[in-house]
């Protein structure tokens, strides 16, 4: 039953699958072109929502597919650890990034 339990593994085994994940992930968001800086200034300039729409997207199919498994007991939700919110920070941190998005666009 997921999550996982990777603490039987040696540090480089688990290394190792978290690099694949991060690869894989990398490389779609390459392929479907979120790596071009003109698309994600864009996105701020309201002129291209395609990344806003395809995050939207993928939050809510995981969303869906969490629910769906834990329903059907394929997921232990009990197992789930989610980090605690700090919404000034985050509020601050995309400020910052938004910022340096927009005068790197010029």
């Amino acid at each position: 039953m997921a999550p996982f339990d990777l603490s039987g593994l040696a540090i480089w085994q688990a290394g190792l699958i978290y690099l694949a994940i991060g690869f894989c992930f990398g490389f779609i968001l390459e392929r479907a072109g979120f790596g071009d800086s003109r698309k994600l200034a864009a996105q701020f300039y309201l002129h291209d929502m395609t990344v806003i729409k395809v995050m939207f997207t993928g939050i809510m199919t995981a969303a869906l597919l969490v629910a769906w498994a834990a329903a059907i007991g394929w997921l232990d939700l009990e197992r789930v650890w989610v980090n605690p919110t700090y919404v000034w920070p985050g509020v601050l941190g995309g400020i910052l990034l938004g910022m340096g998005f927009l005068i790197g666009g010029y």
